[in-house]
Formats: structure tokens, sequence, C-alpha cells
């Protein structure tokens, strides 16, 4: 009897195993403090499993991207990716980080709960979102491998992610100047397509001498954004597991009955000896 018990112990162990590690429940929370002024629209996240590449330096934005990059509040429902994130990774789960009033405002944070469904298979995260003011700047990661939030065993990766002036880019899409650009409260207008490709916006030469950052100095009157380097961090995004429980399975439940009668069972065979 307690073999069987034994055996029972660690069969039902392993279950319960297999039951939590198939969902995982992450709180990923995005700070603007970059003190220069700039904000984001709300954020666009995808958990994913690497196969969510959203673009690449050098080549033409997809109209996913461009979206994104000119578009400063997301469409109603607010899910502007996910045909072409579904097209990319079928497996991944995307939303939005929302600041209080939509934007996020410098000095402001926002977060996002999602349930993950695959942890295990779902490891990586890809964040996009528009940079204002500007006409089609964002930011976002062209290695779809970059953030990695959890291990191969599911668990959350808890961590701090910098995001720097590296990580700005111009999408190609319009022409940067002040018609068509966004600003807080404002829609954007059409603009002139540059007929360009996506850009590190501290390598495109804003024809004085500098980069793409003295260009939204100028243009847009934003305060030493010219002193911005590649290392100069903008935002942070934690990532943290969530305090708020994944629901057990039905099969979970049973399975804790089995763990409460075999606890039951032993506790007589104790007494009788």
């Amino acid at each position: 009897m307690k073999t069987l018990i034994t055996l029972l112990g660690a069969s039902v162990i392993g279950l319960l195993m297999a039951v939590t590690a198939q969902a995982a429940t992450i709180d990923i929370t995005f700070n603007n403090s970059n003190g220069f002024g700039f904000l984001v629209t709300p954020v666009y996240t995808g958990i994913h499993s690497g196969n969510f590449d959203a673009f690449n330096a050098g080549s033409a934005a997809s109209a996913g991207v461009e979206q994104v990059a000119e578009v400063p509040i997301p469409p109603n429902p607010p899910n502007q990716l996910a045909p072409e994130r579904l097209a990319a990774d079928p497996g991944s789960q995307g939303g939005f980080i929302f600041g209080p009033g939509g934007p996020i405002m410098d000095g402001e944070s926002g977060t996002l709960t999602i349930d993950v469904a695959d942890p295990s298979t779902n490891q990586y995260a890809t964040f996009l979102s528009m940079f204002v003011p500007s006409n089609d700047t964002f930011f976002g990661n062209d290695d779809p491998f970059a953030y990695q939030v959890f291990d191969d065993f599911g668990n959350v990766i808890e961590q701090t992610i910098e995001i720097t002036g590296s990580s700005i880019w111009d999408a190609g899409t319009e022409v940067n100047q002040l018609l068509g650009a966004a600003f807080p409260g404002q829609d954007i207008q059409a603009g002139d397509d540059e007929g360009g490709v996506i850009q590190r916006l501290l390598d495109i030469d804003d024809g004085s001498g500098g980069n793409g950052f003295n260009a939204l100095e100028a243009l847009f009157g934003v305060t030493n954004a010219g002193l911005i380097t590649s290392d100069t961090v903008l935002f942070t995004i934690d990532i943290e597991a969530s305090p708020t429980p994944v629901p057990l399975p039905a099969g979970g439940v049973l399975l804790l009955g089995g763990l409460g009668a075999m606890g039951f069972v032993a506790r007589r065979r104790t007494r009788k000896a």
C-alpha cells in the first residue's frame, strides 16, 4: 500500500506540474520617464515563439508597422496588428498597454496583465508604439528574440527592459514635417510618402550634421532631443509574474482531491500503527 501511495503521489504531482506549466499570467508595465517630453501611443505587446518578426531595418515598413508609426490611437477594437501577427505566428498572443488617458505621457506608466496559454513555447515579446511628436517615428525591437520573458519550462523571467535611443526608428512612410505630424490629442493627416525604408532615427542625416533626433528637436521644439544617443534610456518595461492566480482547470481540482484522499489514507495507517 505504501508503494502504491508513493507511486500515485509521484504521478499526481507530475500531472499537476504539467497542468500548471500550461498557462502563466504576467504583468507588463511600461514606464515613460524620458524627460524630453516624448509620449507614446498605447504600446502593442505580442507574446510569441520567435516567429513574429515585426520589421527589419533597411526594409520597407509593412502595413501594420506603418499604422503603428502614424496612427496615434489604436482603432476599436484595439487590435490593429492582429491579422499580421496571426499570419506570422498563429500561436502568439497580444494586447495594448494604455496610459491613464490612452497614450502614455512623459512621467506616466501603464500595465497590461496577460494570460499566456503556452509560455514554454511563446517565450518572447515584441513591443511597438508610435513616438510622439513625429510623423512616422516608432519604437520597437526588430529582433524577435531580443526579449525573452519565459524560460524553457514556462517560468517568468522577471526583468526590467531598457528602451534606449537605438530602439527608435523612422518608418520611411511620411516626410518629416509639421504637416501630418501627430501631437497629443490630434489625429494625423495623410502626409507624403517618403518612399523609403525603415531606418534607425540616429542613423538619419538631417542635412545639417545632426540626426533624426535633431530633426525632431528642430521641427517640434523638443528641448535637447539632439542630445539623445544610442545609450540614452527613454523608457523601461518591467516584466513580473502576476499576483493574480491562474484558475486551475477542472482536472487540476480532481488531482488535488486525489492528493487529499491519499493524505487521509496515510493518516489512517499511521493511527492504526
